[in-house]
């Protein structure tokens, strides 16, 4: 469960626009959130954990279709015409003061407690291999972020795909597509908070089954 006492009703993104590629071959034609588990949608274990949030479905013209009957539940479904990257509906949307922006494919164990007042990045503290990109950062200040595939080794400060953003602060570029990771983020002045729990992100069949295997 995701605790936020302070941050109780504000508005959550959860991204779920994208095609799914690497997934394609179990989804048989779903968007990657909505494969089945244990006869319930992914995206249904990662909506019981964020109780308390006002949550709206960032969903594209390929799938909003699919995610629309959510409307029903009390959940906004929000289209955002063609692909535009993981940033790019900030352009299209009337955004609250602050809110956070969360990937849709991802589920996170644990009670985790994302409270907080400014501008933060979730991370978790993990050895990393030359394939996954990470934060530098001091006293809670992100200092850089370094890309993957760096050569570097050992335990990082990596990025847990949530965000707590201040609409004042960010910086939209004029263009799309727009990457939240490499377009947004890096032109902020961000905190990080280190949360404990474990990351599910099933964007491929051999992490999909990682997840089953842990439901079960």
């Amino acid at each position: 469960m995701i605790v936020t006492e302070l941050s109780k009703g504000i508005k959550l993104f959860l991204l779920v626009g994208g095609r799914g590629t690497r997934l394609s071959s179990v989804t048989n034609g779903k968007a990657k959130p909505l494969v089945d588990i244990n006869n319930k949608n992914f995206i249904d274990y990662v909506l019981e954990n964020l109780s308390g949030f006002d949550i709206t479905l960032v969903c594209s013209e390929l799938n909003y279709d699919q995610f629309v009957e959510y409307e029903a539940c009390g959940i906004s479904v929000m289209n955002e015409g063609s692909l535009s990257g993981t940033g790019g509906f900030l352009q299209k949307v009337d955004l609250p003061e602050s809110f956070y922006v969360m990937n849709g494919d991802t589920f996170y164990s644990g009670q985790l407690n994302l409270d907080c007042d400014e501008s933060t990045i979730f991370v978790v503290e993990e050895k990393v291999t030359s394939d996954v990109g990470y934060i530098h950062g001091r006293d809670g200040k992100v200092q850089y972020f370094v890309e993957k595939d760096s050569g570097a080794y050992g335990k990082k400060l990596v990025s847990l795909g949530i965000y707590k953003l201040y609409r004042d602060e960010i910086e939209l570029p004029n263009k799309l597509p727009i990457s939240m990771e490499y377009d947004i983020l890096p032109k902020m002045e961000l905190s990080y908070k280190i949360l404990k729990t474990k990351k599910f992100d099933i964007g491929t069949p051999e992490r999909l089954q990682t997840f089953k295997d842990w439901v079960c």
